[in-house]
């Protein structure tokens, strides 16, 4: 049998609880400076007012204008962790976290095809005696099969990004927050101007050619990530489509695979 580290070993190896603590801290930290440079007097967000319904927080008699800031604010949590960073820690972190989340891709799927490959598990077969079928296994490899297929996506996207660097981590962190401000109405102009007073704020490290190209070096990658990942989402259902388990069962194995794949397509 092959050596396969547990999961508990790969986050030993690769550290990835200090890097999310570090997310953490970093947003606790400077949320004050997060919300005085999106609330400044010449902040493009302030012309912008919205349906309530589509924040994600109770109306508690705050301004419309509160409200938003405190959305754009909670979808910048990892961009500001990578805002405090130079150029040469926000590549390694990102690297750091794809290695790790490659690495307990292929871990589990090989788990996974090692328990698929003998069909004989709880049930071995005795010389010639008539073996009655084992429903509990039956059921258990096919979930097992179920999650083998998804993983086998996730695997493949994995194998197909591009090569991690200094920006990588803006270009995935920032999709929620563009498509947000695409759902206020703000024009391309207004939101590039919000970036540019956002990394100026923050001092962000970046060569000037990006800076003077936020549309093609932040936001294009950013919504072409965003997009990737929500079509990988809506294909779900249909991966885990089965006719012989229960309704709930397959919403929570399609609620948990949600969630997996939402982590791990943090970086």
């Amino acid at each position: 049998m092959r050596n396969l580290p547990t999961t508990k070993q790969l986050r030993n190896k690769y550290g990835p609880d200090a890097i999310l603590d570090a997310i953490e801290k970093s947003y606790r930290e400077n949320l004050d400076k997060l919300r005085a440079s999106l609330n400044h007097p010449d902040s493009p967000l302030l012309k912008y007012d919205r349906d309530l319904q589509i924040s994600l927080l109770e109306y508690n008699e705050k301004k419309n204008e509160d409200l938003l800031i405190d959305d754009i604010a909670a979808a910048l949590k990892d961009t500001v962790y990578f805002m405090t960073l130079s150029k040469k820690d926000r590549t390694a972190v990102t690297q750091n976290m794809r290695f790790y989340h490659t690495d307990l891709v292929k871990n589990q799927l090989a788990r996974i095809k090692l328990l698929l490959d003998d069909s004989e598990i709880g049930s071995p077969k005795h010389g010639h005696d008539p073996t009655p079928k084992h429903k509990g296994m039956t059921q258990v490899f096919h979930i097992l099969g179920m999650v083998k297929r998804d993983l086998e996506l996730e695997n493949d996207h994995w194998g197909h990004l591009s090569r991690s660097g200094y920006l990588t981590g803006f270009q995935i962190s920032m999709g929620d927050f563009f498509i947000m401000l695409k759902g206020i109405g703000m024009i391309q102009k207004d939101q590039i101007t919000l970036v540019q007073r956002l990394f100026d704020d923050f001092e962000v490290d970046w060569d000037e050619g990006d800076r003077e190209n936020i549309k093609v070096s932040l936001q294009q990658p950013a919504l072409e990530n965003y997009e990737t990942t929500q079509r990988d989402m809506r294909q779900l259902s249909s991966t885990f489509f089965s006719k012989s388990l229960s309704e709930d069962l397959i919403d929570d194995l399609v609620e948990h695979a949600r969630i997996m794949k939402k982590r791990l397509r943090r970086f």
